[in-house]
């Protein structure tokens, strides 16, 4: 004779992408994510230090989308639940030194741009009023 376990339900298995679609951004998360964006922004308005021999984050890209970087870190801060996957993403593009086109030279500046474009696309639709404008281009 079988006996269910009491207590316990029976869980059915879910894609990952669908839990992870779910789940919300913790505001300490979000804090941190905020706090990152306008510190790589404020690093790039400034040289490196002269006792510094080399910079990781490459100075010339990240100036190149320092006001995007900026309304990014206000939209975040303002909005009540962002995008998870957006989130997602820019954590990886401001932490992953080795995929990320702020750290590494070899990947092409265009995906900082397409990366950027798709945040700004997932945490403030274009249908709530923000203005999505291209980015600054390479000089």
């Amino acid at each position: 004779m079988w006996f269910p376990v009491r207590g316990r339900r029976r869980r059915t298995r879910r894609h990952p992408a669908q839990c992870a679609a779910r789940r919300r951004v913790a505001p300490r998360v979000q804090r941190r994510l905020v706090a990152s964006l306008r510190r790589t922004a404020a690093r790039a308005g400034t040289p490196p230090a002269p006792g510094r021999r080399r910079e990781l984050l490459l100075v010339h890209r990240a100036g190149a989308v320092r006001a995007d970087l900026l309304a990014l870190a206000s939209a975040i801060e303002h909005t009540p639940d962002p995008d998870p996957e957006a989130v997602r993403t820019l954590l990886r593009l401001l932490t992953d030194g080795c995929d990320s086109p702020l750290y590494n030279e070899r990947i092409h500046p265009s995906e900082l741009l397409a990366t950027l474009y798709y945040a700004r696309r997932r945490i403030c639709p274009p249908e709530a009023g923000a203005a999505i404008r291209p980015s600054a281009p390479w000089g």
